[in-house]
């Protein structure tokens, strides 16, 4: 969800060249916490990254758990959409599927639930409750098609939601150096992640 510009308080911070915009900074701290997780990022560290003052990333959010909530909520809405686009798209169930593993996989970065926990004691319980929609909204889609797909008889029937939690866990192992190397690409594990899930939805003959 696209955060909402707070009221305008007087004695903008400038910056040398173009001001960033409130998109700019949300897009570079995104990117670092993904990359980095939730300790390790500052409000320094992105003002930096963006090439402004510490005092205009405070202008848009006034501490670093704003600046989380509204990055990971930026980053599950790109996530929902672009999974969305996919799944309601062409092809069959599986051919979907795999295209949304090959779409995840691309995309390395720290482990959702390992981050949750690192930022868990900096961001309030309203914060914690927003992110986890947000991320309940990506399962909810997830859900959907599969329980189609079972309407349709195109898979075996099952719980819509575990199935949507089982395959972005087997997702996460795209961080895992000793599955996705030299020898392994991105490509031949999303491939095996789908087949994995897929013998266990369709019927053997």
């Amino acid at each position: 969800m696209q955060p909402t510009p707070p009221k305008r308080r007087p004695g903008r911070p400038k910056a040398t060249g173009t001001p960033p915009t409130m998109g700019q900074i949300l897009r570079t701290a995104s990117q670092l916490f993904m990359e980095q997780g939730f300790e390790k990022v500052s409000l320094e560290s992105v003002a930096q990254a963006c090439g402004v003052t510490k005092a205009s990333v405070y202008y848009y959010f006034s501490n670093k758990s704003v600046l989380f909530t509204e990055c990971l909520l930026f980053v599950l809405k790109i996530a929902h959409d672009q999974t969305a686009l996919i799944v309601n798209g062409p092809g069959t169930l599986r051919e979907r599927l795999l295209e949304v593993a090959r779409k995840h996989m691309r995309n390395a970065h720290i482990d959702f639930e390992s981050m949750m926990r690192e930022a868990s004691l900096g961001l309030d319980e309203e914060q914690i409750d927003r992110i986890r929609d947000g991320e309940q909204a990506l399962h909810r889609l997830l859900a959907s098609v599969f329980q189609r797909a079972m309407d349709e008889g195109e898979i075996r029937h099952r719980d819509p939601m575990l199935l949507s939690h089982v395959f972005t866990a087997m997702m996460t192992v795209r961080n895992r150096k000793e599955i996705v190397n030299d020898l392994q690409t991105l490509e031949q594990t999303s491939s095996e992640i789908v087949q994995l899930l897929w013998d266990g939805l369709t019927p053997h003959k």
